[in-house]
């Protein structure tokens, strides 16, 4: 049974897509190359079980809100995600309190892109992560997702309990995460290296999405709208009196949040609940792009201890992951060589000789 929690449509910045986050384009326009498959049990604990798995993508469901068989457990709780994608934290947080044994699929959104590769385009439109394939039942929404997930398992807390009040205060907490504009601000408040790297990753996006919706038709009208979500990205991230605005609305939230937890013990009241499991992978993410301050017991005593109990949950370490060194190189590598390298070899093979060759006449010319 699929849960939809969403009170209203879901904004742009939503999925977790774009985060220092790792988003690039990828190498080939028509071909998948499967990431590894991990296996993660009860007790949340991954294996790695291959780097080369050989199975192809699965053949697309149809509708992105395909629902399951009613009271049936599912065999197979499949999961799309990127280790360090926000909303694939979110996810993958709820997974672990739940504790529900699930697959796993890398959709590498680093400079490889495979998120906008024609087979996840077709589960997924939006072409963001994370996916959850129940049995072939496709949820591409993560508030959607969690919620479907704490409707399959009794173990760990209720996630969504039934008190009309309380969960009335739940969803208000996760629309609220839900219009955070954390995407723009992980590109806004970037700098030096790390900024320019994400300039040149937006264009290499518009130069992929463009390309693909050329050779793929059928699924041009998705490719346009996600062009049309970059260059909004791309905007709103390089509008400082934007950004500015964006963080002063964050510390607003966060001042609100220090009153209401004077009251209650988590988020939403004095039990644990969905809106502490995405405030998690939220504040974590804030406290990564330069909110540490803010989060800070002398800036936000309560925050601070609430936040500090969420990272002392079982959950966290299970969920909310950095890229590791090896990592950055499986998912960044390839992409980043294949460029360099052509504009380095440009620039020996075709630059240097014409420079020489200029010079050489100005010399002939002078003499």
């Amino acid at each position: 049974m699929l849960v939809h929690l969403r009170l209203q449509p879901p904004a742009s910045h939503d999925e977790g897509e774009g985060e220092g986050e790792g988003e690039g384009e990828g190498e080939g326009e028509g071909e998948h190359s499967e990431p590894p498959v991990v296996a993660v049990s009860q007790t949340g604990e991954a294996e790695v079980e291959s780097d080369t798995a050989e199975a192809g993508p699965p053949e697309p469901s149809g509708s992105e809100t395909k629902t399951a068989e009613p009271g049936l457990a599912p065999e197979k709780v499949l999961l799309y995600h990127f280790p360090s994608s926000v909303c694939s934290q979110k996810v993958r947080l709820a997974l672990a309190e739940k504790q529900i044994a699930w697959e796993s699929k890398t959709v590498n959104i680093g400079p490889a892109h495979q998120q906008y590769e024609p087979w996840y385009a077709a589960l997924n439109s939006r072409m963001v992560v994370p996916t959850l394939d129940l049995d072939g039942a496709i949820t591409t929404n993560s508030v959607d997702i969690a919620a479907t997930l704490d409707s399959l398992s009794d173990e760990g807390p209720r996630l969504l309990p039934s008190d009309p009040e309380f969960r009335a205060e739940i969803i208000h907490w996760i629309d609220r995460q839900d219009q955070f504009p954390l995407r723009a601000l992980s590109y806004g408040r970037s700098k030096g290296l790390v900024r320019w790297f994400e300039r040149w990753n937006l264009k290499q996006k518009r130069k992929r999405l463009a390309r693909l919706a050329k050779k793929h038709p059928e699924l041009a009208p998705a490719y346009e709208a996600k062009l049309e979500d970059i260059e909004k990205l791309a905007q709103d991230s390089a509008n400082r009196a934007h950004v500015d605005q964006l963080v002063d609305e964050i510390e607003l939230t966060l001042d609100e949040i220090e009153a209401l937890l004077e009251h209650r013990s988590w988020l939403a009241g004095d039990e644990y609940s969905l809106a502490d499991t995405m405030w998690t992978a939220v504040l974590a993410r804030l406290d990564l792009i330069g909110f540490t301050r803010s989060l800070s017991a002398r800036r936000h005593p309560r925050v601070a201890d609430w936040y500090g109990r969420l990272k002392a949950r079982p959950s966290w370490s299970k969920a909310i992951r950095r890229l590791t060194v090896k990592q950055v190189l499986r998912f960044y590598g390839p992409a980043v060589l294949k460029t360099f390298a052509l504009a380095w070899l440009i620039k020996w093979m075709v630059l240097t000789p014409l420079i020489y060759w200029l010079a050489s006449v100005l010399n002939c010319s002078g003499s």
